[in-house]
């Protein structure tokens, strides 16, 4: 009788406890994580056809060079959240008498994390809203339709600059684009560089370059010297090219760029500038 009674007592001490625990998981919830914190909204259009609207959101306003854009989809009729489709945005600068595009990197996920679908855009040049364009297509899982949507956009000029435009003599006068990825605020010592590289093949089509090789030389003019340690950025995928950079102080610093194919050198006399 005193074992059975024991036995008793002991469950229905663990069904307590876990009752107090799970009241206490009600009480303090884990905090939600907003994907968007932090990041600037550029803008919102709707996409025609697809039933569906789409929120635009970056890390800052858009400049020349390297941008990052964030979107969300929402169903028109409902609200809700549309976290499945394929989704691509295409740049379109209007200059009039002409039309062309820039490089751009779409995702291939149809359900990306959170529902936050990613895009990566070079901007070749500054531009207004009448000028600049961001050209969306979404075909939507939710209901199996697509349509096309447009979002006018400005784009200032990144100072200094994050982004050469340049004829590569030795590779069939390809004429190549070069933007600065990483670091966006750089720092004393160490930094991850990455470098984003594309050639133009017509007004619309800007492939990614991955068969080049570079030499990084950073060099402070004001102090005559350059720095230790660094790393030449080499090609991991889609024409982004990673190394490091190393800073010794804050002031004015210039990256001097060798760019090789094949072992034949292309350029010696190009160079970004930075400061903090």
């Amino acid at each position: 009788m005193k074992t059975f009674f024991s036995t008793f007592i002991i469950a229905f001490s663990l069904l307590a406890l876990n009752a107090c625990v799970k009241e206490s998981e009600n009480e303090n919830p884990l905090p939600q994580v907003n994907p968007l914190a932090g990041l600037l909204k550029i803008g919102e259009a709707n996409i025609t056809g697809s039933g569906a609207r789409a929120v635009v959101y970056a890390n800052d306003s858009l400049t020349s060079g390297y941008n990052e854009l964030f979107v969300q989809l929402f169903d028109t009729a409902t609200g809700a959240q549309l976290k499945n489709g394929h989704f691509t945005i295409t740049p379109m600068m209007d200059m009039g008498a002409m039309k062309h595009s820039s490089p751009v990197e779409n995702s291939d996920n149809a359900t990306p994390l959170n529902g936050i679908f990613k895009t990566i855009v070079v901007f070749s040049m500054p531009g207004d809203a009448s000028q600049w364009s961001l050209n969306m297509h979404l075909h939507n899982h939710a209901n199996n339709k697509e349509g096309d949507g447009q979002l006018p956009i400005a784009v200032r000029a990144s100072s200094p600059s994050r982004i050469i435009n340049t004829l590569m003599a030795n590779d069939g006068d390809t004429k190549v684009l070069i933007s600065w990825a990483q670091p966006v605020k750089p720092k004393t010592g160490s930094n991850d560089f990455e470098l984003l590289v594309h050639k133009k093949e017509s007004m619309m089509s800007y492939p990614a370059v991955e068969d080049y090789t570079f030499e990084i030389e950073p060099y402070m003019p004001s102090m005559g010297h350059g720095s230790p340690n660094n790393v030449n950025p080499v090609h991991i995928e889609k024409g982004h090219y990673r190394g490091k950079v190393n800073f010794t102080m804050t002031g004015e610093w210039q990256i001097k760029l060798k760019v090789y194919k094949n072992g034949v050198l292309l350029r010696d006399d190009l160079m970004f500038e930075t400061r903090f």
